[in-house]
């Protein structure tokens, strides 16, 4: 990296321009490397986040029935490697000018579709922790059709063609047209979402009576990060947006794209991982005998020979996610599992 400047002054130089367009040839060329190095490193962050997270994938996702946020997380992880590696092929390879002009439309396009992925996520995560109210699903719904529609728009009116100077050949990047702002919004949008979701959440810890339970720190805490961490980078790429340098008004899109995608996988998996071990937990309970792992109920018999048709009180423990919900649908309420006492009936052959 120490001689790339070097570099980039020899092959601007090349093109024999005087000296003030050179030193602006050189300094586009720096950027445009700074940019493929940054996105490089991003990728190699999505790939190496999957590889670590895989066997708690393998256990808590592909293991598990098919839901709503299983397809949601199946989607985010997996179409969001292969957009990052398309667009990771527009910003390293070569292209005339004629080429990208129909190509730059494909960053937009196909980075949107994973925006609104963790954005469903979050908003499923939040009308399952606010008790699944009809209105929640309604308003949310309206909210994510409302951002998909303004993403659309970006995508297809808003994103411009990077021209790179004098070279004919070079990768193909977007941004704004030239005087606008509107690819800002691309960013924006969803910073809005995220704070809405945020301020639903806290509101209803405030009501809870849960709020010490396992669940519900790690729904809180990491959404939280979660909100904190990706609009801070949302927000800056929008700032971004507003400087005059065109090469380095997209540095940190790839940044806030991968920053979302993993944190809300890991959301994901964490919620789902810390479930299933409530859930085993639950059912070993401290009162039985050697019961099944998992979901299995345990029964725990009190010792000694009961006499014919002698009716007994036998604690059964009941993890209830088994039974109402699965362990990947937070509902604060449902998550611990009961103990009752039922009554059973049994004929033993009398001695």
């Amino acid at each position: 990296m120490s001689g790339m400047y070097e570099v980039n002054q020899i092959a601007a130089a090349s093109l024999g321009a005087d000296p003030i367009t050179t030193d602006a040839i050189a300094t586009a060329f720096g950027l445009l490397h700074v940019l493929q190095v940054y996105t490089s490193a991003m990728m190699a962050v999505a790939v190496w986040d999957w590889l670590v997270c895989l066997q708690v994938e393998w256990e808590t996702i592909w293991k598990s029935r098919w839901t709503p946020i299983k397809c949601l997380y199946i989607w985010t992880r997996y179409y969001g490697l292969i957009t990052y590696a398309l667009c990771l092929w527009l910003f390293n390879a070569n292209f005339t000018t004629g080429e990208c002009k129909t190509l730059h439309y494909l960053i937009a396009a196909t980075c949107m579709w994973v925006v609104l992925g963790s954005e469903a996520i979050l908003a499923m995560r939040t009308h399952a922790f606010l008790g699944r109210k009809r209105w929640t699903a309604v308003l949310l719904t309206c909210m994510l059709l409302g951002e998909t529609a303004f993403l659309l728009f970006v995508s297809i009116s808003g994103v411009h063609q990077t021209v790179l100077p004098v070279v004919t050949r070079g990768p193909c990047t977007a941004t704004d047209a030239p005087g606008k702002h509107v690819v800002s919004g691309f960013w924006l949008a969803p910073v809005a979402f995220d704070l809405f979701c945020t301020f639903l959440t806290l509101w209803k810890l405030t009501t809870m009576h849960a709020r010490g339970s396992h669940l519900v720190k790690i729904f809180v805490t990491e959404g939280l990060v979660y909100f904190i961490a990706v609009a801070a980078v949302n927000i800056l790429n929008a700032i971004f947006m507003f400087q005059s340098n065109v090469n380095i008004q997209n540095i940190n899109s790839f940044l806030a794209l991968i920053l979302s995608q993993v944190l809300c996988c890991r959301l994901v998996l964490n919620l789902r991982a810390r479930g299933r071990a409530g859930a085993v937990h639950t059912s070993e309970g401290p009162i039985g005998t050697s019961g099944a792992k998992g979901t299995m109920p345990v029964f725990a018999h009190p010792g000694g020979t009961r006499g014919p048709t002698e009716t007994g009180s036998d604690t059964v423990n009941i993890p209830l996610e088994r039974f109402n919900r699965p362990y990947d649908e937070l509902s604060y309420e449902h998550e611990q599992g009961v103990k009752v006492h039922v009554s059973v009936e049994r004929d033993v052959e009398s001695h």
